[in-house]
């Protein structure tokens, strides 16, 4: 993970207010290169939580989306890692519809984004709805894939860490980790910047039971990424790197 990620997750981490974890994601995106961040907790106009697109446009979006079936929400409430899409990339992305089309045509000549990511995030019962976090950036296609390949993880962090953190203090929950002794020392591990070999190293133990306790920890707290267990863990404390 890169170290800014994790700086990002200390900071979101004593956020007190909605407000002040959307404000920071938004200025740790732009760090990034970013020209649109949004944070949603799903797709209509007072879901939005933290956004830099205009509330005129958004809403012009929402009502492209009750005319007609969009692709791209139809993939984030199945909730896979991410979502790719904008003028580049939308070609390769099989029947998708007119709506979708025309999103990332005026995305692109009203506020300069050509690529972007969905991340698809979970509701607090663990279930996709529709929520998400949305960053767009003016890189060309393939420009935008090398960054993804480059920096997608530490982007996924920051955006999952924002989310849950939103979650947290909008539902004023208080949660005791449920994490093993093991599964704890392999989030801290990979949280410092191990890799899973290394990780399997450290602890003297085979690289296939590092995944196994992976995958039993993704399960247990319902999430398909690595990246997603360890901010959760980062955000409610039960690690400290």
């Amino acid at each position: 993970m890169g170290a800014c990620g994790l700086d990002f997750v200390d900071a979101v981490g004593t956020a007190t207010t909605a407000e002040q974890v959307g404000q920071r994601f938004i200025r740790f995106a732009q760090d990034q290169g970013a020209c649109t961040t949004h944070i949603f907790m799903e797709t209509q106009m007072q879901g939005f939580r933290a956004t830099t697109i205009p509330h005129q446009f958004l809403e012009e979006e929402i009502g492209f989306c009750q005319l007609g079936t969009s692709k791209i929400i139809e993939m984030v409430q199945s909730g896979i890692s991410n979502v790719l899409w904008g003028v580049d990339l939308d070609a390769r992305l099989v029947g998708l519809p007119e709506v979708d089309q025309r999103i990332s045509g005026l995305r692109f000549q009203s506020l300069k984004q050509r690529s972007a990511v969905t991340f698809p995030m979970p509701d607090m019962d663990g279930t996709y709805r529709g929520a998400g976090v949305g960053i767009g950036f003016e890189d060309r296609g393939e420009s935008f894939l090398a960054r993804m390949a480059r920096s997608g993880g530490t982007l996924a962090l920051a955006a999952f860490s924002a989310h849950t953190r939103i979650q947290l203090l909008l539902s004023k929950r208080v949660s005791v980790s449920p994490l093993s002794k093991r599964q704890a020392e392999i989030l801290h591990l990979l949280a410092v910047g191990l890799q899973l070999g290394a990780i399997a190293d450290r602890l003297c133990i085979a690289d296939s039971t590092v995944n196994l306790h992976l995958s039993q920890l993704k399960k247990k707290l319902n999430v398909r990424t690595k990246e997603q267990a360890l901010a959760i863990a980062l955000i409610e404390g039960w690690i400290n790197p």
